[in-house]
């Protein structure tokens, strides 16, 4: 059996680096596009994921015909507002993987999301074993600590 791998917005933009290195065709949402385009843009997104996304728009010009874009349309989200769930980009994304799985490969989609909140949402439709959830990487900042120093103990943290 096949799989085809269906990317959301959140995982395209963690995986980027990966996308194109084992030349495995895979499928994202024009939904995802029109997110992306809208994060190169925003005021309210900070500069490093607006370069993120303009990095991974670049990618996906420079690799045309490696992937499908499955283009949405509002009649994929009768099993969306079936289970009373709120239409948002998000659910659009997976609305189309729904349709992409149940018109194109049936039971060969996993879908990849990097957000928690999609993954739960996603395994309602698709079960356990045809989602995966990415991680960003643990670093070791565990937050900051205030230290009390006095003249020569801040004298000395600055020269080392």
């Amino acid at each position: 059996m096949n799989e085809y791998l269906f990317y959301d917005t959140s995982s395209l933009l963690l995986d980027c680096k990966n996308l194109f290195k084992n030349k495995t065709p895979f499928i994202i949402s024009s939904i995802t596009l029109k997110e992306l385009e809208n994060i190169k843009t925003s005021f309210s997104k900070d500069a490093e994921v607006k370069m993120a996304a303009r990095a991974l728009l670049n990618q996906l010009v420079s690799h045309i015909g490696e992937f499908t874009v499955w283009q949405y349309n509002e009649s994929m989200l009768a099993p969306i507002i079936e289970k009373e769930l709120e239409v948002s980009p998000d659910t659009k994304i997976l609305s189309c993987a729904i349709n992409y799985d149940n018109t194109v490969h049936p039971d060969e989609v996993i879908f990849i999301t990097a957000d928690l909140g999609q993954y739960l949402i996603a395994n309602l439709f698709f079960g356990q074993d045809s989602v995966k959830l990415l991680q960003e990487e643990e670093d070791d900042y565990k937050g900051y600590k205030e230290v009390e120093m006095d003249n020569a103990e801040m004298a000395e943290f600055y020269q080392n």
